[in-house]
């Protein structure tokens, strides 16, 4: 059996066991041991209201109100209620009727106290409270409740709902914040400049080529097709013939070219006089279609330009306009990182990302594989870390899995219906290998450490328990992570108080070694070489191994001064340990730089340039962190720019409440990766993340580029961290169409629009330039998209409207999109009819639109008032 028909079989088991499971729960409750999970849920609903984010102490106020609609009342006592709040709450403010606890990280407990009278049947009672910072999302909200009674039953929340952000004290973050919050009038203002362009002024190919000339005539794609290809090309043949064989006009015939190609049909033919491996050169004649490279990446990309060029406007006529194309690459690093631990995502939806990522000719996959909240790699000979590690349900003891995270609930099962549990199967990792490796993208995995790592250090801990109940000593602390009297005090930014490794055992590194030596026989095994690890290394807490026996024996030993030289010592022992393997060591900014763990600010380590790769994410615009990717690259670091400000995907399109995802560095759609400019970063700054504009001389004393600095900007990275992606379709949402944007600017580099000198002439040039690539996005990027993949769930904007002289006028961000309205009230559908110029409203009293895809799927819904305009 191959690996693709096991894994199928495996799914359909798992599948069959899943329904099977959840019908009988439906009549039955489920065993956790001391708990069990009720087959019914609680029959209680809750509704969550952000009051107002302007409270003293940097403090917001919310409330909570429990409505009761089950047949019998919740009594005044014999319960806790258990949810995830990523905002901690301030447990004075919730005495005198409830007791909080904060287990740990963002998992809260409450109990009630004396003074708490039941809750009758058909009753409702409120919960006021002070939260710490501010909550400006529905995403902000906090998220799955379950009781827990007495006996050990457990039941869910039937339904949380979150009340609308309308007032000024619940959408801004403070007083100070001057974010916008969009509106229909406010984004039709924004959108005011784009306009719809015509097919022939919009490139059919994203990234843009370097080189583009259009020829006479067009190159007919019906009937038989002929493929040549060299014998270095056969599996780029046979890519290029699955493409075309996925029209139903076409027959396409592979042959490995014998003598000399006579001018027809197709040719794959190498050209070592091109020195780039990823570069490619295409002619495409009204005879044939002529792609050389020097090696398979280049061939591979030509191909995909090669797609995106196929005009399927009339399914009956096939064309590819004649062109001459040469293109390379501006960076060698075209990466999209996801993590899956805070969020378990599924292999299919990995899969499709790296399909996405082919498309537009990316080629580094950032595998974020372990974290606090999850070890997603089944590592065999250490099996906890996915059985207790890779799961997420009640538990007190942590003994078989992890306590639930960003409202996982308590169910451990994975495809339970939520997105706590689950991981990869050593198997399903080889497949989405080798997956990669067919399609031209390296796999980088990232095992973090020593902070962001508790699932391994609980998974670990349990393992020891298990082995000395057995009377195992030795092999009880073989791969142990904490230390047995650590009484060190800190909380992580994630608010966890166990979540850094003890890099002062032996175990610690014993470990290491075993996960690493795994890592490198699935990747052999896969064909799919490891060249480079991940390592994390970033906010490690103020206050680890300060109170560690170990740690004070090991330093002085070592003669390490203290736990910030302590931090620095183990990068460079972990990097001297994969490069005893030929690896190369990566990790975010922390590993370049001293004065961590403790918070200083961060002063350049050069004893480690050239020897590891940082990726700078901490940009937040007016923060003082914007030159650090210019200092190390100075420095002689390479580099990788995956700028927090432009490329966390995880952040929120806008402002607005229903808006999900962080917003901590900045909210932003597609148009900033696309904006971003890596050799003059600083031109990117216009506002800092509270709206207030950027002093023209603010960068004036700025770290400058350097042109050995230039050089080591390797690339540009995208990130997905999925705190917040904990629902189906969220993770294509956030990422997409924002890939697209990056895609562009990794390939082509600094844009020509950002040649321009003074600042008003390069945003006029860069909005000009917007608004073609705009167009290719509205026009054919998403429309591809749609054709390629059946159920990719990208974001689709919502319209601009407004009120003008008795009619409404509409638009998009994408033109090319449908904007379909109502005038009765109603919900815009696909029926509904299609904007196209503006329409008269008089009598109307308010007008609902949205914008709809070719698939007829639609994103949000605005409205307007006509009466108030």
């Amino acid at each position: 059996m191959n690996i693709l028909q096991k894994t199928f079989s495996t799914s359909l088991l798992l599948l069959l066991f899943f329904v099977l499971t959840s019908c009988d729960q439906q009549e039955s409750e489920m065993d956790l041991g001391t708990y069990r999970l009720a087959g019914e849920t609680s029959g209680i609903e809750m509704d969550w209201e952000l009051l107002s984010n302007y409270e003293p102490d940097n403090n917001f106020r919310a409330v909570l109100t429990i409505h009761n609609q089950s047949d019998d009342a919740l009594s005044a006592s014999g319960w806790s209620l258990y949810f995830n709040s990523i905002r901690p709450l301030v447990a004075e403010s919730l005495l005198p009727d409830f007791q909080l606890e904060l287990i740990n990280g963002d998992f809260f407990k409450i109990t009630p106290t004396e003074n708490f009278s039941a809750i009758e049947p058909g009753e409702s009672r409120e919960i006021e409270y002070l939260g710490r910072f501010f909550s400006i999302k529905a995403s902000d909200a906090p998220q799955g409740f379950y009781f827990v009674f007495d006996d050990g039953l457990i039941k869910t929340v039937d339904s949380v709902h979150v009340k609308p952000f309308e007032r000024d004290e619940q959408v801004n973050r403070s007083e100070g914040d001057f974010v916008e919050v969009p509106t229909p009038e406010s984004d039709f203002k924004k959108n005011e400049y784009l306009s719809l362009l015509p097919p022939d002024q919009v490139s059919r190919i994203t990234p843009t080529p370097v080189s583009y000339q259009p020829g006479e005539g067009a190159f007919l794609l019906s009937g038989n097709q002929n493929i040549y290809y060299h014998e270095n090309f056969s599996h780029e043949a046979g890519i290029l013939e699955t493409y075309l064989s996925a029209f139903s006009n076409i027959h396409v015939s592979v042959q490995l070219l014998q003598g000399e190609w006579d001018g027809t049909g197709f040719y794959l033919e190498p050209d070592n006089s091109i020195n780039n491996s990823e570069a490619y050169r295409l002619d495409v004649t009204e005879e044939s279609v002529h792609l050389k490279a020097a090696e398979r990446p280049g061939m591979f990309y030509g191909i995909q330009t090669l797609r995106a060029m196929i005009e399927t406007e009339n399914p009956d006529e096939l064309i590819i306009s004649a062109a001459r194309i040469e293109d390379e690459p501006a960076y060698g690093y075209r990466g999209m990182h996801l993590d899956v631990s805070r969020n378990f995502q599924p292999m299919q939806s990995v899969l499709q990302l790296l399909d996405v990522m082919a498309m537009y000719k990316m080629n580094k996959f950032h595998f974020h594989l372990t974290d606090d909240e999850g070890w997603r790699l089944e590592i065999e000979q250490l099996p906890e870390l996915t059985t207790i590690g890779g799961r997420r349900g009640h538990t007190e003891s942590e003994e078989n899995y992890l306590i639930p995270s960003y409202g996982s609930g308590p169910d451990p099962t994975p495809g339970g219906g939520s997105f706590g549990s689950g991981w990869y199967s050593r198997d399903q990792y080889i497949e989405i290998l080798r997956y990669a490796t067919d399609r031209h993208i390296e796999v980088i995995p990232e095992i973090d450490v020593p902070g962001h790592a508790r699932a391994a250090i609980v998974a670990m801990k349990a393992r020891a328990n298990r082995l000395t109940e057995a009377g195992d000593e030795e092999g009880a602390n073989e791969y142990r992570l904490d230390e047995v009297g650590d009484e060190s005090e800190y909380r992580s930014i994630q608010n966890f108080n166990d979540n850094v490794i003890n890099v002062c055992l032996e175990s610690s590194y014993r470990f290491l070694d075993l996960v690493i030596d795994e890592v490198e026989a699935m990747h052999r095994a896969a064909g799919a070489p490891l060249n480079t690890v991940h390592i994390g290394g970033d906010e490690v807490p103020a206050g680890v191994w300060q109170r560690s026996p170990a740690c004070t024996i090991y330093m002085e030993e070592n003669e390490i001064e203290d736990t910030q030289a302590l931090q620095v010592h183990f990068f460079g022992k972990l990097r001297d340990m994969l490069a005893e393997r030929g690896l190369q060591m990566a990790g975010w900014e922390e590993i370049a730089f001293m004065g961590e763990p403790h918070g200083e600010a961060k002063t350049p380590n050069p004893d480690f340039a050239g020897t590891m790769i940082p990726h700078i994410w901490s940009n937040i615009w007016g923060s003082g962190t914007e030159d650090y990717a210019y200092a190390l690259a100075n420095m002689g670091y390479e580099i990788i720019m995956s700028h927090a400000s432009n490329f966390y995907f995880d952040f929120a399109y806008n402002k607005h409440w229903e808006e999900p995802g962080f917003y901590w560095a900045a909210m932003f759609d597609t148009k900033d990766p696309y904006s971003f400019i890596p050799t003059n970063l600083y031109r990117n700054a216009i506002a800092d993340s509270y709206g207030n504009p950027i002093d023209p001389g603010y960068f004036d004393d700025a770290i400058r580029l350097t042109d050995q600095g230039r050089e080591n900007i390797l690339g540009l990275q995208g990130q997905l961290w999925t705190e917040t992606v904990n629902q189906p379709g969220r993770m294509d949402y956030m990422i997409y169409p924002r890939l697209i944007g990056l895609a562009e600017r990794a390939w082509v580099g600094d844009a020509a629009w950002a040649a321009h000198e003074r600042f008003d002439e390069m945003t006029v040039a860069r909005d000009e330039a917007w608004n073609e690539f705009a167009n290719r996005i509205g026009q054919l990027e998403l429309n591809r998209l749609d054709s390629y993949f059946n159920s990719i769930n990208y974001r689709i904007p919502v319209p601009g409207m407004e009120i003008r002289d008795g009619r409404v006028v509409a638009n998009n961000p994408f033109p090319g999109l449908t904007i379909r309205y109502e005038l009765n009230g109603s919900e815009p559908d696909s029926n509904s009819p299609i904007y196209s110029t503006p329409v008269d409203v008089n009598g109307v009293e308010i007008v609902k639109a949205a914008v709809f895809n070719s698939a007829g799927r639609k994103g949000r819904t605005v409205s307007v008032s006509v009466n108030s305009n």
